[in-house]
């Protein structure tokens, strides 16, 4: 099962650069503030909702992501 939320190591094994990693988690809880969610304003947190990252960010499943990095 799943995880609800994405950690900023799981986006570096997945292909992405440190520091790529980390301004999509920063991306992601911004957009979760800005929908009225004050937890995740907090810039210790390395973990971003999973359904954010996929809808908005990506605009892809991780999964799918997974799978197309897999393909390379």
């Amino acid at each position: 099962m799943q995880s609800s939320v994405v950690t900023k190591e799981e986006l570096i094994r997945m292909g992405f650069r440190p520091n790529q990693a980390k301004t999509i988690l920063h991306e992601a809880r911004q957009i979760m503030v800005k929908n009225g969610k004050k937890y995740w304003a907090n810039p210790r947190l390395q973990v971003a909702p999973r359904a954010i990252i996929e809808d908005v960010i990506l605009g892809i499943p991780l999964d799918d992501w997974r799978n197309n990095d897999d393909s390379n």
